[in-house]
């Protein structure tokens, strides 16, 4: 089984504002080889909400290559090949817009997306997103890291493989319910699901919510928001977590918020054009006197063992 395994991550809400892409090539049913690369967008504008997720600002790939310098690099891991993404939607979205932003002419290639695939083939997880069903195949990585997500992604495909047995990708996808999407100079057609698809035979065991102390009371009678993305655990294991410690969930910061959770780690080191809308307002209220507790991702998991 022969395919590459891409992430991209972008600056801002643009498809056009790649600026990290990560490749994983699998030859044979085994990683040969693991690409990453920091780009340099047109626009230099890394919105908070993106520097949350993935950690990059323009001060990190201000000496990087241009998308349109570093294509011909990255031109023959897509010529002919089979790419995968997890939300290939979005993945091969913002290499379209790149290429278009440049007129660069589309490679030729088939994709499909490991996010379908995992719906479909493991029905009873809670969602199918890249850090859910990485751990329910017992694999663990540093989410949001354009190297590691396409990791990540190559080793669902390689999970399935080992339990379908297919003779190759095209009959896995078939199998697992997904139609190949087709991309070429004169334009592409979109993977998608079909309607008949089998499913894993591993056995599903609902995740534990993290450990947390039964004499906990820090989030007791307190309104707690969070912002970004957690890598922990989903949003709603984390609203679970709070209800258990009787305290209850707000969806945006106001006089009540006792506690906002952050999930970039260096919540103090951020510029305030990279802050979030929550995080702005909740420093707002605080130099106004409101007794807020800002906590990043570790220090809230570190809350629930007290």
């Amino acid at each position: 089984m022969n395919f590459i395994a891409i992430d991209f991550e972008t600056a801002n809400e643009k498809r056009d504002s790649a600026c990290s892409i990560g490749l994983t090539v699998v030859k044979n049913n085994q990683i040969i080889e693991q690409k990453y690369y920091l780009i340099k967008p047109n626009e230099l504008r890394f919105a908070p909400i993106n520097i949350s997720i993935h950690g990059i600002r323009a001060s990190d790939v201000k000496n990087a290559k241009t998308f349109d310098q570093l294509w011909p690099e990255l031109l023959p891991y897509f010529t002919n090949n089979i790419i995968m993404a997890h939300n290939a939607a979005f993945d091969l979205s913002v290499l379209r817009h790149t290429l278009d932003a440049y007129h660069i002419p589309y490679p030729n290639c088939r994709y499909g997306c490991t996010m379908i695939l995992s719906r479909n083939f493991f029905p009873h997880l809670e969602n199918a997103k890249l850090n859910t069903v990485n751990h329910h195949l017992g694999l663990e990585f540093n989410h949001h890291h354009a190297s590691a997500d396409a990791h990540a992604c190559a080793n669902i495909v390689l999970k399935m493989q080992e339990e379908l047995q297919c003779a190759d990708l095209e009959e896995l996808c078939q199998m697992a319910g997904l139609k190949l999407g087709t991309l070429h100079d004169a334009g592409y057609i979109p993977a998608k699901k079909l309607k008949k698809t089998v499913t894993s035979k591993r056995n599903f065991t609902p995740s534990p919510l993290p450990f947390i102390s039964s004499k906990s009371d820090v989030f007791k009678h307190k309104t707690v928001v969070f912002t970004g993305t957690l890598k922990s655990m989903s949003r709603l294991s984390a609203i679970q977590l709070i209800s258990q410690l009787g305290g209850t969930v707000g969806s945006s910061v106001t006089r009540k918020t006792d506690f906002l959770i952050v999930s970039h780690p260096a919540v103090y080191e951020l510029q305030p054009h990279e802050m979030s809308t929550k995080l702005k307002k909740a420093i707002e209220l605080i130099y106004k006197g409101q007794a807020i507790q800002i906590l990043n991702e570790s220090e809230f998991l570190e809350q629930l063992t007290k």
